[in-house]
Parts: structure tokens; C-alpha cells; sequence
């Protein structure tokens, strides 16, 4: 009982530094300011209902939505709220997970502990999505976090613990739970040894299945849908490739293949070193879930560089490579720990040696900026318009803080950056958020070209100081924003200059 308490106080530990520390976690700064406008039309669809994003909701084959609104509506907390409580939950999960496995192949509690607070510090490599601990709460953090703890549990042979776990991953992001499956399909149908233990998995696997289906069929505000084995359109997959190159194998620098590949290579290696330790259940998620994401590497180069298979752009198989790199760094970690204790301590230092590399890596990823008080003041103005007013950031570039302030606002926008994520999900968003980018924001911003966007359906337009007009009355200013009515544009006389000319 003793032991257990404090092992659930250091994952506990371990779990608020992270959240508070490093990496921390982030609101508004990544994919969040695509899935909280789309939430927030769900939640109340007086607002954003002229939203690009929002009124596209790419929730089909998720829980994510029911799960968020479900602790919106039951506990009367705000969205933001219900996500932090998700990622907590989850961040947990995971750490637990990866604490299971380390037990399963003779790791110590304590020296557990350590692995498991370093282990999502440096588990990142360049690539799609290849973060062990993403700080945005999003669909695809909650299932790895839920996979990890799957992957934990039948390492323990605990095998309807790990199937709840690892099917409960499935419905929040059936991409990244896919490899944990598969891994079990084929050790259950190859390996007579682990049919008996992995009976129980299949079954929960049919029922989640059924689940996944049914939220699939039942799910609100879809607005668009296309045959699985469809092919992209000639100018969705240039616009993905302009807005999304990432997805694409074809754009991604040679660095990224050899990174990948380089992984792979130290994970085999260390892998081998360590297999007399491991378990059956260990030997199978050990060597088929590395290999599962290297090989998603040629599947997404075929399937969607060539054939140009619009689902591999909508599922994103690629982000099966984080298996890669969290076997890695556990394989060299306990390879690390089981040459110190036979006293081989030349490979005890070369496997130190990796970890840091990793540990380096992970240290070394970007920190999101914080978000600032100005956007939050422009937010709270904006409450006094419409619900469903529209607004446009012409100067804004590729800046996140008109995504942040939709968000905020439950104000829609006519195009931004952030938006044009939402590609590879609809081609009828590619299409609009390509043309109403190029029509507005893809030349650099002057006060000349503002009146060529007055027939446009926008209600206002949001302006840095340093683009603030002459002779136009704004209707909202603070010390790094300034808002013009478009009525008031319209009868403003032409053509536009900055005040700071004149």
C-alpha cells in the first residue's frame, strides 16, 4: 500500500511538471483554434454560423466532441476548462503507461520514475505531429496517451484493461490507437502462445468498433462527406501541398527521412540487446510498433504522393512514427540500465549517450508564445457585435492571433492562416480557403488594396497601429489593435492612406 501511494504520488509529481513546466501545456496556439471554434457551434449555433472552420466540423470518427461538450454542459465549466481536465486525466494515463512498461522489462520503481519524466521531454523528432507530449489538448494526445496505458497494461498481461484502454484510444483518434491493434491482430493470429491472452482484446476491440461506427453515422453539423477511395482534386492536393506540406513524403528535407530512418536503426539495435528481458507481449509491441510507423513512411509516399488518396491526407498515417521514437527512447533506456548493472560500462555510456541525443532533441522543440492581454481586450469588445459577424485580419500574414481571438470571441472570420489547416480534411474548404487567401491576404498588406474588399460579406476589419487609417473613425482601439466598421469604410472617402503618412 505504502509502495503503491508513492508511486502515485511521483506520477502525480511527474504530471505537474509537465503540465507547468515542460513542455507545459498551451490553449489556442496549434490545432486548438481550429477544434474550439468547431466546438463552439456545436455547444450554441446562434454564433460562427458564417465561420469557414466552424461550420466544417471534422468530428466524424471522434469522441472528442461528445466527451468536451458532455463536461461543458454537466459540470457548467467553460470549453477551455473541459479540455484541461481531458489532458490532465490523460497526461496521467500516459505516464502510467509508460511506467508499466519499463516494470514489465525489470526497471525499478524509482529509477522508472526518472525514465518516465525524461521519456516525454525527449521523445520528439521533426515530422508530422512527432511529440510524445504535445502541450495542446487535442484528440490525438488524449488516444497516444490512452495507447501508452494499453501498451502498459498487456505488458502486464492484463489484457481487458489494456483493451478498454487502447479501445477508448481508438475513438478519440482511430489513427493512432490503429498500430497498437494491428500489433495484436497479427501477434493473436501468428502467435498461438498469445491467443489466450489476447481473446479478451478482440472482443472489446468489436465493441469500441461498433461505437466508433455509430458516433460516425449520428454526428451533427457535417456538412460534407466523399467516398473513402476518392482521389484529391488537382488543386486540393497543390493547396495542401502550399498549406500542409508536412503530410506530403514527397516536400518533407531529406534531414526528416534520415532522422527517421537513423531511429529505427538504434531502436532495432537496442531492441535486440535487451530482447532476452523482455516478455511475449513486450517482444510484440516492442518490434511491430516501430515498424508499423517506419513503414507509414513508403504506405503515405504511395498512397498519397502518387496515388493521391484523399483519406491517407485526412487520417495522416505518418504520425504512426512517434511509435518509433518512444520504443527508441524506452528500448535505449533499458538497454542503458542493463549494461550499467552487468558492468559493461563502455555500452552502458553509448546508450547514455543516445538518451541525451533524445533528451537534447526534446529540450530543443519551440515554446509557444503566451497569448496577449490585446487580443483578449479586442474579444471582449467584439462580445457587443453580433452574434455572427464576420471579421477580417488583412495584415495579419500567417500570425495565430486572429485564430485566438475566434476562439475567444465566438466570432467568425473570413480567412485566416491557422484555417487553411482544415485542407486536408474537406476539399470544399480547401477550395474556399484558398481562394478567399489568395483574394485577400496572400499579397502583403496596403491601405490601397483594402477597398478592392469592401464588396466582400465581412463586417469588420482589424488592423495593427502601425496600419491605422486617416480620415476613418475606428470603432474599437487599443494599444496594438484598431477596428473599422466596413460601413463606415464604405463611406469613408477613397483611397485609403495611413494615418502615419500623412
Amino acid at each position: 500500500m505504502r509502495r503503491a501511494l508513492l508511486i502515485a504520488l511521483g506520477v502525480a509529481a511527474i504530471t505537474t511538471f509537465q503540465f507547468e513546466i515542460f513542455p507545459g501545456h498551451t490553449y489556442l496556439q496549434g490545432p486548438t483554434q481550429l477544434y474550439v471554434p468547431m466546438l463552439e457551434r456545436l455547444d450554441t449555433p446562434g454564433y460562427l454560423s458564417r465561420d469557414l472552420v466552424a461550420t466544417h466540423p471534422s468530428f466524424t470518427y471522434t469522441i472528442y466532441d461528445e466527451v468536451t461538450l458532455f463536461l461543458h454542459n454537466t459540470a457548467r465549466r467553460d470549453i477551455h476548462q473541459a479540455l484541461i481536465w481531458q489532458q490532465i486525466l490523460f497526461r496521467v494515463v500516459e505516464n502510467a503507461g509508460v511506467m508499466m512498461l519499463l516494470w514489465s522489462a525489470g526497471v525499478g520503481d524509482w529509477l522508472g520514475l526518472t525514465l518516465t519524466l525524461l521519456v516525454n521531454i525527449g521523445a520528439s523528432l521533426p515530422g508530422p505531429a512527432a511529440l510524445l507530449l504535445d502541450p495542446e489538448p487535442i484528440p490525438a494526445v488524449f488516444a497516444l496517451g490512452l495507447t501508452v496505458m494499453g501498451m502498459g497494461f498487456l505488458a502486464r498481461e492484463k489484457p481487458l484493461l489494456a483493451g478498454f484502454s487502447a479501445g477508448a484510444a481508438l475513438v478519440y483518434d482511430p489513427t493512432l490507437a490503429a498500430p497498437f491493434w494491428i500489433c495484436v491482430l497479427v501477434a493473436f493470429l501468428r502467435d498461438q502462445r498469445m491467443r489466450r491472452l489476447l481473446r479478451p482484446c478482440l472482443t472489446i476491440l468489436a465493441v469500441f468498433a461498433l461505437l466508433l461506427a455509430n458516433l460516425a453515422q449520428l454526428q451533427p453539423g457535417i456538412s460534407e462527406s466523399s467516398p473513402i477511395f476518392s482521389r484529391l482534386p488537382a488543386q486540393s492536393a497543390f493547396i495542401q501541398q502550399f498549406r500542409t506540406p508536412e503530410v506530403w513524403v514527397s516536400l518533407w528535407p531529406k534531414n526528416y527521412l534520415y532522422g527517421y530512418l537513423a531511429t529505427y536503426c538504434i531502436c532495432l539495435w537496442a531492441v535486440t540487446r535487451i530482447w532476452p528481458l523482455l516478455n511475449r507481449a513486450l517482444k510484440w509491441l516492442f518490434a511491430a510498433l516501430p515498424l508499423l510507423g517506419i513503414a507509414s513512411i513508403p504506405l503515405c509516399h504511395l498512397l498519397l504522393d502518387h496515388l493521391r488518396w484523399a483519406a491517407i491526407a485526412q487520417a495522416q498515417p505518418l504520425r504512426a512514427l512517434i511509435f518509433v521514437i518512444l520504443i527508441a527512447w524506452l528500448a535505449c533506456s533499458i538497454a542503458m540500465i542493463t549494461a550499467f548493472r552487468r558492468r559493461r560500462y563502455r555500452e552502458a555510456a553509448a546508450w547514455l549517450t543516445v538518451c541525451t541525443v533524445f533528451v537534447a532533441l526534446g529540450c530543443l522543440r519551440p515554446r509557444a508564445n503566451c497569448d496577449r492581454q490585446d487580443v483578449a481586450e479586442l474579444a471582449t469588445w467584439a462580445d457587443t457585435t453580433w452574434g455572427s459577424s464576420l471579421f477580417l485580419f488583412p495584415d495579419a500574414g500567417r500570425d495565430l492571433y486572429p485564430g485566438r481571438f475566434r476562439a475567444k470571441s465566438r466570432r467568425g472570420l473570413w480567412v485566416d492562416w491557422e484555417s487553411g489547416a482544415a485542407s486536408d480534411d474537406s476539399d470544399a474548404v480547401a477550395r474556399m480557403w484558398w481562394d478567399r487567401w489568395q483574394q485577400t491576404m496572400a499579397a502583403p498588406f496596403s491601405p490601397e488594396r483594402l477597398h478592392s474588399f469592401l464588396s466582400l460579406p465581412i463586417d469588420y476589419y482589424v488592423l495593427k497601429q502601425t496600419n491605422r487609417l486617416s480620415g476613418v473613425q475606428p470603432v474599437f482601439s487599443n494599444r496594438r489593435f484598431v477596428v473599422y466598421d466596413a460601413q463606415d469604410l464604405v463611406r469613408a472617402p477613397q483611397p485609403f492612406r495611413r494615418a502615419s503618412t500623412n
